[in-house]
């Protein structure tokens, strides 16, 4: 995800006939995958357990926490970037806005706080394998394989229209579908695992040369050909998820390494929340300063930003004011 913002600015900026912007857009493509990989984590850890099922737990435990650090950051990041020179406020309107809704990234913690709504609902049909698997279909003719049709506007155009005006099929739409999976491929086996990594090899191959093409086609960046709703990333993250299920499973990792894995895992939100803050005041800058030459700086970043937070979060108390707000260490 870090490696994805990073790469934004010199995908967005560099210019689609720069020698280096393919570089770019690879480094954003094969980054797509973290928003994919947290909600189907979500999805393994919430559906179909008791605590997803009980709809007082949910409301007064999980979504309370996530509105509350929508409210924290919203405002920390209002106040941020003030003084950082990137807010432009021209009235009320404005300013609501940019309080109400934050900084780009947190419309995360928002799809989340819709996704826990309805996992009570959701825990009560997957139980049955059927139309767990139905649901998944759905998604895929509803969402996924349309997502793929955005390089033809009038047949994108047209999907829409059939899905959402007509058949008004919204039940399968956004990040349902990857909420759903993250359970089904969490509790089932993959058979065909070899057809998945065929798939996702043609379907990246596809993603980031349909995706320089395309975008020097229209002149401009464009994600229509790897985006999050598109099926090629539901391949890539699934494939990315039963991996690090299965080979994860087979290790034995003694119990201090099971303690540094969980710790890290704790601090994986608190870091999404804070890591804009290093981007748009140093990164961005080094971008702009260096006329996006160094495209390895994307990834050398994204390691040092992630460093610093890790670093902040083993010295970040509990009882702190930042610990309580989630800065940088998320409790389940």
């Amino acid at each position: 995800m870090i490696v994805l913002h990073v790469s934004t600015k010199g995908w967005k900026y560099a210019g689609v006939n720069a020698s280096v912007w393919p570089i770019y857009l690879f480094w954003h493509a094969i980054s797509r995958i973290g928003v994919c990989c947290f909600v189907m984590i979500s999805g393994a850890l919430f559906l179909g357990k008791p605590r997803g099922k009980n709809i007082e737990i949910v409301y007064k435990k999980y979504i309370y926490r996530i509105f509350a650090l929508i409210v924290f950051w919203s405002c920390t990041y209002f106040v941020f970037r003030i003084l950082n020179g990137n807010l432009e406020t021209t009235g009320i309107k404005s300013i609501a806005g940019a309080l109400l809704f934050g900084n780009y990234h947190l419309w995360y913690l928002w799809m989340i706080a819709g996704l826990y709504a309805i996992t009570p609902i959701f825990s009560i049909i997957i139980e049955d394998n059927k139309l767990c698997k139905y649901l998944l279909v759905l998604c895929v003719v509803g969402c996924w394989a349309p997502g793929m049709l955005e390089v033809v506007p009038i047949l994108n155009d047209l999907a829409q229209e059939v899905l959402q005006d007509k058949l008004y099929l919204f039940l399968p739409m956004g990040y349902t579908g990857y909420y759903i999976l993250g359970y089904y491929l969490y509790n089932n086996k993959i058979s065909s695992k070899r057809l998945l990594m065929l798939a996702v090899i043609l379907g990246m191959i596809y993603g980031v040369i349909g995706g320089i093409l395309y975008g020097r086609h229209i002149g401009e960046p464009s994600q229509a050909t790897y985006n999050n709703l598109t099926l090629n990333i539901v391949f890539y993250s699934a494939m990315i998820f039963v991996l690090f299920k299965d080979k994860g499973g087979d290790i034995c990792f003694t119990e201090k390494s099971k303690n540094f894995i969980c710790n890290l895992g704790s601090t994986t939100l608190g870091i999404y929340l804070v890591h804009v803050m290093f981007i748009q005041t140093f990164s961005d800058r080094f971008m702009i300063a260096t006329n996006y030459c160094y495209t390895l700086a994307s990834v050398l970043i994204a390691i040092l930003n992630f460093c610093m937070w890790l670093y902040c979060y083993a010295h970040c108390k509990e009882d702190s004011i930042c610990g309580k707000m989630g800065f940088l260490k998320i409790k389940g």
